[in-house]
């Protein structure tokens, strides 16, 4: 009897670790909504910048990008794939996304879904951050200012701290006719974890059941 209940309580604990490693083994969206009919005649580009903070690694997929103004050329710097939706990685210290549109219309919404992982401890090292602006139609200056300090002008910053949409931070225009709301969806455990806690206690399930 001790021997089983001795199997079964390594089994549970197994569980419990998988249990904890789903929770911390995240994802989270952001859907994002832009209004701008202040700028809807205007030439603009719009600039998605991932930086790349230390370890461990993170990635940030925006997806669903869509306005009622007309799309242009894109452009990609560092490590990012595909042609919409894209993929960011950290395996560059910078990586930017620039899709230019003419004119910008009075509308435009995206998502984004990023990993999880809060920078590390030891040594220690700065979380990974994605931001947003919007720039002129050269790429070059911010055709919308914002309070952001240090005067970046991003429109909003999301630093990857483990914490799920905690890390979000949502800056506020100078100019009139413009405004930005970021929704902060959900945070979900990784498919990956979830397969490893399912079949963790499928086991469990298995290895308590009498013998016939």
């Amino acid at each position: 009897m001790q021997t089983r209940w001795g199997r079964l309580s390594r089994i549970i604990a197994s569980c419990v670790a998988l249990a904890l490693f789903a929770a911390e083994a995240c994802s989270t969206t952001i859907n994002v909504s832009v209004s701008s009919p202040g700028f809807a005649a205007a030439s603009a580009t719009l600039a998605f910048d991932f930086i790349d903070g230390g370890p461990p690694d993170n990635t940030v997929t925006l997806s669903a990008l869509t306005s009622n103004g007309t799309q242009g050329s894109t452009s990609t710097s560092g490590s990012v794939s595909g042609t919409g939706p894209w993929v960011f990685s950290d395996a560059t210290p910078f990586n930017e996304l620039l899709v230019s549109f003419n004119p910008l219309g009075t509308t435009l919404t995206f998502s984004f879904t990023t990993s999880d992982n809060p920078p590390a401890a030891n040594p220690p090292s700065f979380p990974d951050s994605f931001s947003f602006f919007l720039l002129d139609a050269a790429g070059v200056s911010p055709l919308i200012t914002t309070d952001a300090p240090g005067g970046s002008n991003a429109l909003f910053q999301f630093d990857i701290t483990g914490f799920g949409a905690e890390g979000l931070t949502v800056y506020t225009p100078v100019e009139t006719g413009f405004s930005i709301l970021a929704d902060t969806g959900t945070t979900v455990p990784e498919p990956g974890s979830l397969a490893l806690l399912v079949a963790a206690l499928g086991a469990f399930h298995l290895r308590r059941r009498p013998r016939p």
